[in-house]
């Protein structure tokens, strides 16, 4: 599964139900409400971890929990709504065009020529971005990623604070200049 959660998709929650059967465990509809933690998948069939907070919606009322991402039909778990071909099933909209989602590739491909890691909560500033360090012959590269976006990173490790490589305080403008030393060396120019 290549997709990354993110606040207000929709999926599905698998109720545990009762012991006793008297409620067999069902599907339900759910709203992410928040992303607890997210590690995308290591190999192309691998399924992700991600553990979100849900408001599951019942025939009766709503309730909220934090739950794990699991294969369909387990207990206490969530996943992607299921593929339904039935007449009259309205065609997804096509995907915008984003330009940060294109930068975002790109940075992935930096990301696996050079060593990089990946950094949540490293910019107390921008909590909810995570940062990808990228260290090059000409320096470290660093960006803050959208969370969307993540799924493009599957090769670059995830550390903590503690174990991450340390912000060498480049501006912007010095970030672009080594990256252009960069092309300049490749280019041989």
């Amino acid at each position: 599964m290549s997709q990354m959660p993110t606040v207000g998709q929709t999926v599905h929650y698998v109720s545990h139900g009762t012991p006793n059967g008297e409620y067999p465990s069902v599907c339900r509809a759910a709203i992410i409400t928040e992303v607890s933690g997210y590690a995308p998948p290591e190999h192309a069939d691998d399924d992700m971890q991600a553990r979100c907070h849900l408001a599951v919606m019942n025939p009766t009322g709503m309730f909220f929990n934090e739950v794990d991402y699991g294969p369909q039909n387990v207990p206490g778990t969530w996943h992607w709504p299921e593929s339904v071909d039935e007449p009259g099933q309205v065609e997804p909209e096509p995907e915008v065009w984003n330009p940060y989602r294109e930068r975002a590739a790109l940075v992935a491909y930096l990301a696996a020529v050079y060593p990089s890691a990946i950094v949540p909560n490293a910019d107390p500033d921008e909590p909810n971005w995570p940062v990808i360090y990228v260290t090059t012959p000409q320096g470290q590269l660093s960006w803050h990623l959208s969370t969307a976006d993540l799924d493009l990173f599957p090769h670059v490790p995830v550390l903590d604070a503690d174990q991450s490589p340390a912000w060498d305080g480049h501006t912007t403008a010095e970030k672009y200049e080594r990256l252009a030393a960069l092309t300049r060396d490749v280019a041989d120019l």
